[in-house]
């Protein structure tokens, strides 16, 4: 690794699992401390990826700043709703129903009559085209 901050110490360190003694170097031991919540995003985050093939790097920016939207949302809504145990996935597919279905929360002007409610009017059903008879002397 290269660190501007730390310098080239060794530290010996215990093994949680094994027990045996390791030397690693400082920076090692401060980035595995420090660096917890970076790693648990990009191991929820490889899970579920939406970057797909494509030549294009800026969809892929794009995919993956709304991916790590999505879970900082996650992260907020599980922190604040402790009761819930919904996964990423359930949470993920949850947000893009809510995102199709959004089409009744968006409000429109209200209508001049003043009455309340919806003042969607609704679409206009195409009307059928007569159908048109053959002329006599074609038959």
């Amino acid at each position: 690794m290269i660190s501007t901050l730390h310098t080239a110490e060794v530290i010996e360190t215990i093994s949680r699992r094994t027990g045996v003694a390791k030397k690693k170097p400082k920076c090692v031991i401060d980035y595995k401390t420090h660096m917890h919540g970076v790693d648990t995003a990009d191991h929820y985050l490889a899970n579920y990826t939406f970057i797909r093939k494509t030549v294009k790097w800026p969809k892929k920016v794009f995919f993956y700043f709304l991916q790590c939207c999505l879970f900082n949302s996650y992260v907020t809504f599980s922190k604040n709703d402790t009761n819930s145990r919904k996964s990423f996935l359930d949470f993920m597919s949850d947000i893009t129903e809510n995102l199709i279905h959004t089409t009744d929360a968006v409000s429109s002007p209200s209508s001049s009559d003043g009455s309340q409610g919806s003042s969607r009017t609704p679409a206009p059903t195409p009307t059928k085209r007569t159908p048109k008879n053959d002329p006599p002397w074609q038959a």
